[in-house]
């Protein structure tokens, strides 16, 4: 007897060929049809008839140009010579944005060893009549005085273990006002151990001097970095970050190999106020002052310094107040000096003299060591 546990298998369904034909045929001309409408606009009409004119399709450089009556214009074309010329960037004529509504300050300085709460106010008590402090969070080092969650500093181990949030806050309580200051470009840890972002000469070497290795200000990495320190400082509370050593070496003669993307290399007037620009520009959301320390006296006498490439002219315009060294019988000149390239607000509580020994007359200043 025959096995009957077989399976009934049912008929298998096949595409007709002439079903695949339809849809094909179908496609075809819908496409037609589209295309039929989409390309009426492009029908001309003339004397020879019809046709079509695609622009893209068309050599406007060999297209006849018919009158009113149907003749052809014979068009002849004068060749052009046209250069294409890029420049340096102009910040002379930026727009004035910061510095209004600013009140006196009178800070005592604090060095980075003894940014803590009994040294903080060791430094106070010597000072009796400061309205408050110029901490220094970031030297020459690199080192930072804070624990910085910034990627950089955990990566490249330059953040410190000091809780400065806590300083901070006692200092505000008190009220006082509780300045930062930071070095940007002389980085000699960040310089040495992330070699890529390192300033460099023409001849390819990584440029450093008697303060360390330096940073290169064109380099976006260093921009995030400084953007990213100054972010977590903001948070904490502090009033005022004063950035130092925004500048180029004072290396006259020495050319430097920007990584900068621009199609024309920086001169380090535009190399130090595009990066100040941008970084006040991005801080201009909060409620901390941005101030810049200038190294160089000739940028306050003449408005700018061609070699370190701070201008005074150009940083007073962006920047809420500039901090530079004087000596304490002197220091209301160095004030005057500065007025003329003070556009908003008032000179006397725009410019910081630094003096040491002991305070002088001016309405702002920083007594030193």
């Amino acid at each position: 007897m025959a096995n009957n546990s077989e399976f009934y298998r049912g008929k298998r369904k096949k595409t007709a060929p002439a079903l695949i034909a339809t849809i094909i045929i179908l496609a075809v001309i819908t496409f037609a049809v589209m295309l039929f409408y989409g390309l009426q606009k492009y029908i001309v009409v003339t004397n020879s008839g019809l046709h079509l004119e695609i622009p893209f399709l068309q050599d406007d450089s060999a297209k006849p140009v018919q009158s009113d009556d149907g003749e052809v214009v014979q068009q002849s074309f004068e060749p052009v010579n046209a250069q294409l010329e890029i420049g340096q960037a102009d910040y002379s004529n930026i727009k004035a944005v910061a510095g209004e509504n600013l009140g006196a300050v009178k800070l005592v300085y604090v060095p980075a060893s003894s940014v803590t709460t009994s040294g903080v106010e060791s430094y106070l008590s010597k000072a009796p009549d400061a309205s408050g402090v110029l901490l220094d969070v970031k030297t020459v080092t690199g080192m930072l005085v804070w624990d910085s969650q910034a990627d950089i500093a955990k990566g490249y181990g330059t953040a410190g273990t000091v809780d400065l949030k806590s300083i901070v806050s006692s200092l505000t309580e008190k009220d006082k006002y509780v300045a930062v200051r930071m070095c940007c470009f002389v980085d000699n840890t960040l310089a040495s151990r992330y070699t890529q972002l390192a300033l460099k000469t023409t001849a390819g070497q990584a440029y450093s001097d008697s303060n360390g290795a330096w940073l290169d200000p064109t380099n976006a990495t260093v921009k995030s970095y400084i953007l990213s320190l100054c972010s977590d400082l903001s948070k904490m509370g502090v009033d005022e970050i004063v950035l130092l050593g925004m500048r180029l070496p004072e290396a006259s003669g020495l050319e430097f190999a920007f990584s900068s993307s621009s199609a024309v290399k920086p001169t380090p007037v535009t190399a130090v106020s595009s990066f100040g620009i941008s970084v006040t520009r991005a801080m201009r959301s909060s409620s901390t002052k941005m101030s810049v320390q200038l190294t160089s006296s000739t940028a306050l006498q003449n408005g700018t310094d061609e070699v370190t490439g701070q201008s005074a002219d150009i940083l007073l315009k962006v920047f809420d107040r500039v901090y530079c060294s004087a000596e304490s019988a002197s220091a209301a000149d160095t004030v005057t000096k500065g007025a003329d390239y003070v556009k908003l607000g008032e000179a006397k509580m725009r410019i910081v003299p630094m003096c040491s020994g002991q305070s002088p007359s001016t309405d702002c200043w920083v007594l030193m060591e």
